[in-house]
């Protein structure tokens, strides 16, 4: 996962100039965070918070190593595919109105989303999902302004299913002194789900530990896994269940 959680390049579809949008927030994080291969995307702005802009993800002048869609539901999938065509293996999608809502129109289009991670191979994040840092190297997927460049990094993972307790638990954890190595938001999880993200920190060398907030386990055994995996490295797992 190491695309998601530790890209050299990064592209924002839907970057916007204001930074406290949810397509100007990433790209402000990461610019002041010093990230080089940062291509915002925008076919209305010519540059975007001082960065060259570019029309259309085919006008990037590199295969980026993630993609961060911060577009509606409806325009999401169309860019997806984009994306595939040009060799694009990993994406962070923010867009809400999939499963969540338990409604027949949002979860057809999870469904299809799912049907397209699998027939394509690309990781995609989310959807519905908040983003993630990395404060270890100093990347920031996310539009959570709770998270800002700068923050000591510890050495204790943030995981939770839910981004509005993901910045609840990361603002209390912080005065309360803890510092995190990575902070991750899992979304709908359509395609890479929080065991993934712990079958990686596992592996992580910066991470002694994680803290995860869980609502739904989606894949018991893979699970399990993982939390061996865990325990095999000498690492801590703490889990917080909520919910029947």
């Amino acid at each position: 996962l190491d695309a998601l959680l530790k890209p050299r390049s990064i592209a924002v579809i839907g970057a916007s100039d204001n930074p406290k949008r949810i397509g100007g927030v990433p790209v402000d994080l990461l610019k002041r965070a010093g990230f080089e291969k940062l291509y915002p995307v925008n076919p209305k702005n010519e540059t975007v918070q001082g960065l060259k802009a570019y029309a259309d993800i085919e006008s990037v002048p590199e295969l980026v190593d993630l993609v961060i869609i911060a577009l509606s539901a409806e325009l999401t999938l169309p860019m997806l595919e984009r994306c595939h065509a040009l060799g694009i293996t990993a994406a962070m999608v923010y867009a809400s109105g999939y499963a969540e809502t338990n409604e027949a129109q949002g979860t057809g289009k999870q469904q299809v989303l799912v049907e397209f991670a699998h027939r394509t191979g690309m990781k995609i994040a989310g959807p519905n999902a908040m983003g993630n840092a990395n404060f270890t190297d100093q990347i920031f997927t996310t539009f959570g302004q709770s998270f800002q460049p700068g923050e000591p990094a510890g050495n204790c993972a943030l995981v939770t299913q839910s981004g509005n307790m993901c910045a609840t638990v990361f603002r209390i954890a912080r005065r309360a002194g803890v510092s995190f190595s990575h902070v991750i938001n899992t979304g709908n999880e359509a395609n890479v789900e929080l065991s993934d993200y712990l079958e990686y920190l596992a592996d992580d060398p910066g991470t002694s530990s994680a803290l995860c907030y869980i609502e739904e386990l989606r894949n018991g055994p893979k699970f399990l896994a993982a939390a061996a995996r865990f325990r095999r490295a000498g690492k801590l797992l703490a889990i917080f269940k909520v919910g029947a």
